[in-house]
């Protein structure tokens, strides 16, 4: 039987990952809705223990025209936002993880 992947918030054409030659680390770019044009990078991740929980860091490196950076540091629908799209990033590298590993014991 075959699963079927729900759809994602990057299926939906939400994000992208971006690469900048200057930085090691990869970001995510809005592609729609009020936070269009935001670049920002993930730096420490945490899980609290026993709590569906998780803290990150985060670094914005473009901010869209019409918005303020204070005002989205302090925006808690950003904030969620970025934590959904962290979860699902996360989610993939395991899948691939996975599948990767997968494949290694059938050689």
């Amino acid at each position: 039987m075959k699963i079927q992947k729900t759809s994602t918030l990057f299926d939906k054409g939400l994000y992208r990952i971006v690469e900048n030659p200057f930085e090691e680390n990869a970001a995510v770019e809005i592609l729609e809705g009020e936070y269009k044009g935001l670049v920002y990078q993930y730096g420490q991740v945490s899980f609290e223990d026993g709590e569906p929980q998780i803290n990150f860091q985060r670094t914005i490196r473009k901010i869209p025209e019409d918005q303020d950076l204070d005002n989205l540091m302090k925006d808690e629908s950003l904030n969620n936002l970025m934590g959904d799209i962290l979860v699902e990033l996360i989610q993939e590298q395991i899948r691939k993880e996975n599948e990767r590993d997968s494949t290694e014991r059938t050689d």
